[in-house]
């Protein structure tokens, strides 16, 4: 997944807020998330995880980070999100997309299930190492139920160019891996 890189927030090293609390840099920054209304979808429990899930990145507190995955995937390494939550200035919701994902014996899913696309663009802070490279990011990530609640997991590719063609205008894959796309 392209995504884990994203998951950070900050402000330069060189701040005084560098050596505060997680929860103390993060309470200063309220405007991290931009979650617009109208992207939001009709099950609520999904608006309250991708909110939950966006912000605790942000935090600083990996084990937080950790439990949003999916008991499948692999989050990012704690060396990896430690080294660039700071650098993410905000984390902007561009999609979310429902997503009926069908049979598919390699993934162990004997019948149909219920995704959600997430489509989030990231801006870090070009003075931290994070940003360096690329300071803007666009982030995609799959949100599946697991043991009765969402996690996040790795979209698979065909998941990943649909939802950022349907943002740029361009159909780039009808069907990211069969299914329903509306909500």
């Amino acid at each position: 997944m392209i995504a884990t890189p994203a998951c950070r927030r900050g402000e330069p090293e060189n701040s005084s807020s560098a050596t505060a609390s997680p929860d103390a840099a993060n309470s200063k920054r309220p405007d991290l998330l931009v979650f617009p209304d109208e992207l939001r979808v009709a099950d609520a429990s999904v608006n309250d995880f991708v909110t939950k899930a966006m912000t605790t990145c942000a935090k600083g507190d990996y084990e937080p980070f950790r439990l949003l995955w999916s008991a499948r995937e692999d989050p990012l390494p704690r060396g990896e999100y430690e080294e660039g939550w700071h650098a993410v200035q905000t984390i902007t919701v561009r999609a979310l997309e429902k997503v009926t994902l069908g049979p598919d014996p390699k993934a162990n899913r004997a019948e149909g299930e219920t995704v959600y696309a997430l489509l989030v663009d990231v801006s870090l802070d070009p003075t931290q190492k994070a940003g360096q490279k690329k300071p803007q990011r666009h982030v995609v990530m799959m949100l599946a139920p697991d043991s009765g609640e969402w996690r996040l997991g790795r979209a698979p590719k065909a998941m990943r160019a649909w939802i950022k063609g349907k943002i740029s205008g361009t159909d780039i894959a009808a069907e990211p891996s069969g299914g329903d796309h509306g909500d």
